[in-house]
This record gives C-alpha cells, structure tokens and sequence, in this order.
C-alpha cells in the first residue's frame, strides 16, 4: 500500500473515532471499536471495518449508517477536505473471535 494511502487511512481513523467519541450524542455508538480502514486508491471510497464492544448493541450498524451524513460533515471540517470519500461501515467479527479463543 502506498505511504499516501496509509497516512490517509490512519487519519481517517483516528478522526471518525474522535467523531463517534466526543461529537456524537448517541450513547451506543460510544461502545465502537474501530477495527481497519481500506481506502481505494482514489481515495473515493472507504470501508470501515467495525465491531462493537459492547454485547448490548446489536444494531450498531444500523445506527452508524443513520449516521453517516453527519459523520462525512464533521470529517469534511477536521480533515480540510474538499471531497469526502464514501463511507461504508462493515460490522468486522475480528474483536469476537478473539474473546473466544482468549477463554
């Protein structure tokens, strides 16, 4: 992966997840864990893999996609973007598989 498309990517993390922790008022999307960022070489479109650490939360997905306009909005002012790529949030069973083995 290019040094352009990582540094990306990795901003973009850890500026969604400022998003979802501190500007964000919906309490469930506070139990999310951001899991990897994919960025296309365009830098058009993103996938977000995410999982929720929270056993509660079953629709976090939904939530997040509701959404998802307001997070492209705030990234638009944190990152100085002028294009925002395409968000899609993709629920990652990464953190469950861990758990399990771990007990």
């Amino acid at each position: 992966m290019p040094f352009r498309i990582e540094r990306f990517s990795s901003t973009l993390k850890h500026c969604v997840g400022d998003i979802l922790l501190n500007e964000i008022n919906n309490p469930k999307l506070k139990f999310i864990t951001l899991l990897e960022v994919n960025v296309s070489k365009d830098l058009k479109t993103a996938k977000i893999y995410v999982s929720s650490t929270n056993t509660d939360c079953d629709d976090f997905l939904v939530q997040l996609n509701n959404a998802k306009g307001l997070i492209k909005k705030l990234l638009a002012k944190k990152m100085y973007l002028k294009y925002v790529p395409e968000i899609t949030f993709i629920s990652g069973p990464f953190l469950d598989i861990e758990h399990k083995i771990r007990n």
